[in-house]
């Protein structure tokens, strides 16, 4: 077994070492108590979820070009569900969902041009991430732009997709001759992803901007979603909706952090705990509220991997479209 095995061991024993610890700390009485305020009322709330799934689908669905609009909608939901499980699940630092998501396009759509559309979406899901982060910022303080460094890296990130420096930086470090036959593989690789990201970005870009709203529209309904969960905990003594937002911002970000702790296994519900006891909420609610959240996400974690099972049980048979080779790289439209 590899020592990576063995530390996703570690760190899923210190995450529900530290959930015992925070159960122990505020009792399960009185959080047994916190659910019973809840009660039914939680089946409407984490079925709300299929809100911001619904979105981000939509969002990734703009990043197709027009040449394949033929996925339709339904498949799309299903490999996002299935892809966004594979990310939970594992300490892959949300990577490990995104190639299964290309994997299970193979039936419909070639390996480079899936590959591509993954991507942006990336891009616009990361850049919609930022965004709900600096406006949330913004609302909550009035003063807080987003950071240059930030803003350089993700628009180098865009460029490079854009203009294809990839492949012109690993043609140019070839030409040094350290490595050259590796270097030039992975070039040659590259140049038809690049051509495929080059031509979305000139013919489409608009429908980049549609992307990047669907999924900023969904990120904002997670604030919505936070303050109904804090609402039904605390009634009319929860928290305001700004607050709602920094515990969304915060526990966003802040969960990206331990990405090498499978699932967010007690971190998840650690920031949580600590954010809502900074705004007066009771330890034993702002458990409860993290508990909620948990068990959304494994509503939704059960459901994406059902996905997957049927998704893969259902097409393993059918033929994979072939990968594109440079004969078949598209050449990028000019700009109309």
């Amino acid at each position: 077994m590899r020592i990576s095995h063995y530390l996703v061991y570690v760190f899923l024993l210190a995450g529900l070492l530290l959930l015992g610890g925070m159960v122990w700390q505020v009792g399960i009485t009185d959080l047994l108590t916190s659910f019973g305020v809840v009660g039914w009322w939680i089946v409407p709330w984490v079925l709300l979820e299929i809100v911001p799934v619904g979105l981000h689908t939509a969002g990734w669905a703009a990043c197709f070009p027009k040449s394949h609009q033929a996925v339709s909608f339904r498949r799309l939901f299903i490999v996002r569900l299935a892809g966004s499980a594979i990310n939970q699940v594992t300490p892959t630092a949300a990577i490990g969902g995104e190639v299964v998501k290309v994997l299970l396009l193979g039936s419909t759509v070639p390996r480079t041009p899936a590959t591509a559309t993954v991507v942006i979406d990336k891009a616009s899901f990361t850049l919609a991430q930022l965004f709900h982060l600096a406006l949330g910022t913004l609302y909550l303080t009035g003063r807080r732009p987003l950071p240059v460094a930030v803003q350089l890296g993700l628009g180098g990130f865009i460029a490079a997709q854009r203009y294809g420096f990839l492949s012109k930086l690993l043609g140019w470090l070839s030409s040094f001759n350290i490595g050259p036959a590796r270097i030039e593989r992975w070039r040659q690789h590259l140049i038809p992803l690049e051509a495929s990201l080059t031509a979305y970005y000139i013919a489409h870009p608009w429908r980049f901007g549609l992307s990047l709203g669907l999924h900023l529209d969904a990120c904002a309904f997670s604030n919505i979603q936070n303050f109904l969960a804090l609402r039904l905990l605390l009634g009319a003594n929860a928290p305001g909706l700004a607050e709602a937002i920094m515990v969304t911002i915060a526990v966003a970000a802040l969960d990206q952090v331990f990405f090498f702790v499978p699932g967010g296994l007690g971190t998840f519900e650690g920031v949580g705990f600590t954010i809502l006891s900074t705004l007066g909420v009771t330890q034993v609610s702002g458990l409860a509220f993290g508990l909620i959240a948990r068990l959304e996400g494994l509503v939704w974690n059960g459901f994406g991997l059902l996905a997957y099972a049927w998704y893969t049980r259902t097409w393993h048979g059918l033929r994979r479209v072939p990968p594109m080779t440079s004969s078949s790289t598209p050449t990028p439209p000019t700009p109309g």
